[in-house]
């Protein structure tokens, strides 16, 4: 299907994406890594927000306010970015960002049910948000450096696909990682436990309480897988700015940092 879109696009005079844009391998390696921060992105708030409510017992309302530190940290890390990027250039700041977000990442999943949430959760979220904050801003320079003012507006539109189809692919690859993991602890558990409190008679309320401390382990067990595969994603993005990112401070002359466009649909929902 992508390969008959991509003979269909060059082929037309009026192609809804011009392969031209695509040409320039500093774009195009921002489009890769756009697409990677949303897939670790989306899988990342999904998981989040289901563990903090389902094993650690937060409210909807108290879910979105455990988030806020995290909001905030991006908001103050792109201003910096805004105010380092037209001194040392996009590169340094996209890489700074990538290795910070990655590191995190795995630092989060390192979180379980035993876990407190200053240094369990918003430790490594904020640190995390650090990173994303630095790679905003210059990612959404390099995607509209040096494009014609015809190509201005898909230039930015394939920024911010990139995100929302990487948050399509993230759900579905992290959430079957993890449902997996999960569902497979939860059957290891429940054998061991059969088998250890065969000949024991529980009541209604231990057995309760055991069913839940299983089903905590579980999520927590196969949230980490999922947070490791974020991670390793994270990673994948900055491989591609290594490789394919090497735009000057010169070629973002004339490009406002605050104008450009930075996609804020990945913020957190909480479930209710």
């Amino acid at each position: 299907m992508l390969v008959a879109f991509g003979i269909i696009e060059v082929r037309s005079t009026h192609a809804l994406v011009p392969m031209r844009v695509l040409r320039s391998r500093d774009r195009t390696g921002a489009y890769l890594i756009s697409l990677c921060v949303g897939t670790a992105l989306f899988g990342l708030f999904f998981f989040l927000t289901a563990f903090v409510q389902e094993v650690w017992g937060y409210s909807p309302l108290r879910t979105g306010i455990a988030y806020l530190p995290m909001v905030l940290t991006i908001m103050v890390a792109s201003g910096i970015a805004s105010q380092l990027v037209a001194r040392i250039g996009a590169r340094p700041l996209m890489l700074a960002g990538s290795v910070i977000a990655t590191g995190r990442l795995f630092w989060l999943s390192r979180l379980n049910e035993q876990s407190h949430y200053l240094s369990g959760l918003m430790g490594p979220m904020m640190v995390t948000a650090l990173g994303l904050g630095l790679i905003f801003v210059p990612l959404s320079l390099v995607a509209l450096a040096k494009v014609g003012d015809n190509d201005a507006g898909v230039a930015s539109s394939l920024l911010n696909t990139g995100q929302q189809v990487g948050g399509s692919i993230g759900l579905a690859v992290l959430g079957t990682v993890a449902w997996s993991a999960v569902a497979n602890n939860v059957r290891s558990q429940a054998a061991a436990a059969a088998k250890h409190h065969a000949a024991v008679h529980l009541s209604a309320a231990k057995a309760a309480a055991l069913q839940k401390a299983v089903t905590d382990h579980a999520l927590s067990v196969g949230f980490a897988k999922g947070y490791q595969i974020s991670a390793a994603i994270a990673l994948l993005a900055l491989i591609i700015t290594v490789v394919a990112i090497r735009v000057k401070r010169s070629d973002l002359a004339g490009i406002n940092p605050i104008a450009a466009p930075v996609n804020t649909d990945t913020a957190p929902i909480t479930a209710h």
